[in-house]
């Protein structure tokens, strides 16, 4: 629906009259917007002389695609006409200020074809666009190189980023590295996705932007040599280790004591201790009271595991906290507690902790996520599969296309929000 106004947007700039149209629905041969076009000049400038021309020298039927309507290409059929020139005597096609010669879609259908790209694979676009995977293919890549959002000097300097590896084949540790824009923190944008996560490669990419005295805090996970290329090419930037990583370090830490208690049970107590494990990792407040009554049943049986739930719902009270010294004061209580206790899981956790303390305290100072990015990559992953793999360039292009069509979607909620409002 988004391209069909964007179409009808561009129609009433244009020289013709709809005379009849016809919806075919999906799922039927050639299903889309059939529509017959009237144009409405009587006749055109020649290119060579200038001089205006009505003789008609030949009518040639053409059917183009101008958008989308749900789901469903809109194909526009309509009479193009040859002049001849009365002037200079040479003949010429009708130019049309919506439809570049020679081609087959209009700015509106390639606007169509592109956000169709975004949500299918090249050849399901094809399809429903009557054209080849390559061609869509080239379509989208051609659209990406216009936007030159590669080059990180043709880019604006984002305030905050962040970096995260992925894995696009999985089981095949061929880690990739990417690049996020996290200014708008509820809308990260990607920005680059590089070959390698090299120490030395990841410097001379942050090198390249234009200002980067403008950059103020980058987001990490706890991966050493993105922290050196960080200090090494921007020693001015605040490295974050975010809210996500820790926890989901404190996690593996609670499943290591859980499946060490496990090994120790019965069949039938170890089983249904597997089958309560999700009550261990999630928020107190998010549980039922049922699921209280249970968890509050496990940790009097088993003091052990409660002394690492109760560890790690603390730590996620850490992120909580409204100011640097009070999660300060937090951490210090839980560092006291994690030793007293005495599990070696989270002993190797509290050591993590001191590790990276300075930018783990950054969190409260620039209260930047990658857990934003993280989705963002499950997205790139679910993309690479939809295709069965694509080269990185297809992947980026995809990716931008998909950005764009969500930021166009979220502009026009807000547009008909303030309608409503002011209606």
């Amino acid at each position: 629906m988004l391209t069909h106004c964007i179409m009808q947007f561009e129609m009433r700039k244009v020289p013709y009259r709809i005379m009849r149209q016809e919806e075919i629905p999906f799922g039927y041969p050639n299903a889309g917007l059939h529509r017959d076009l009237a144009l409405l000049t009587d006749g055109g400038h020649c290119p060579n002389c200038g001089a205006w021309c009505t003789y008609v020298h030949e009518r040639c039927p053409r059917v183009v695609i101008s958008g989308s309507f749900n789901g469903t290409p809109v194909y526009d059929s309509f009479v193009h006409r040859r002049f001849t020139c009365d002037n200079c005597h040479r003949t010429f096609m009708e130019r049309l200020s919506w439809l570049e010669p020679y081609q087959q879609l209009t700015e509106s259908g390639k606007t169509a074809l592109l956000y169709t790209a975004a949500d299918s694979t090249f050849k399901a676009t094809g399809v429903d666009f009557g054209r080849s995977g390559q061609n869509v293919k080239v379509h989208v890549r051609r659209h990406y190189n216009s936007l030159q959002t590669d080059d990180f000097n043709n880019r604006t300097t984002p305030a905050y980023m962040g970096i995260d590896e992925i894995s696009l084949a999985k089981g095949k540790g061929s880690y990739r590295l990417v690049v996020y824009d996290l200014t708008v923190p509820w809308r990260p944008q990607l920005m680059r996705i590089h070959d390698s996560r090299k120490k030395d490669e990841v410097a001379a990419l942050l090198r390249q932007f234009k200002h980067p005295e403008q950059i103020i805090a980058i987001a990490i996970d706890m991966w050493e040599p993105y922290k050196t290329a960080i200090e090494t090419a921007l020693p001015h930037v605040l490295v974050v280790i975010d809210a996500f990583h820790v926890i989901q370090a404190s996690t593996k830490a609670l499943e290591e004591v859980r499946k060490a208690i496990q090994s120790r049970l019965t069949k039938e107590q170890a089983l249904a201790l597997k089958q309560d494990k999700e009550l261990f990792n999630r928020p107190i407040e998010d549980l039922s009271a049922d699921e209280k009554e249970r968890l509050q049943a496990w940790e009097q049986a088993i003091p052990e595991l409660a002394l690492a739930v109760s560890l790690h719902q603390k730590l996620r009270c850490l992120y909580r906290c409204r100011d640097f010294e009070e999660a300060l004061d937090l951490l210090a209580d839980w560092e006291r507690e994690v030793i007293a206790a005495g599990l070696d899981p989270f002993h190797k956790m509290l050591r993590t902790i001191w590790n990276w303390l300075p930018e783990i305290m950054n969190r409260f100072i620039c209260k930047i996520s990658n857990a934003k990015t993280e989705g963002k990559n499950n997205q790139l992953r679910a993309m690479n599969k939809q295709g069965f793999g694509y080269s990185i360039a297809s992947l980026r292009a995809r990716m931008q296309i998909k950005e764009d069509q969500t930021a166009v979607i979220r502009c026009r909620q807000h547009q008909d929000c303030k309608q409503k409002k002011s209606g």
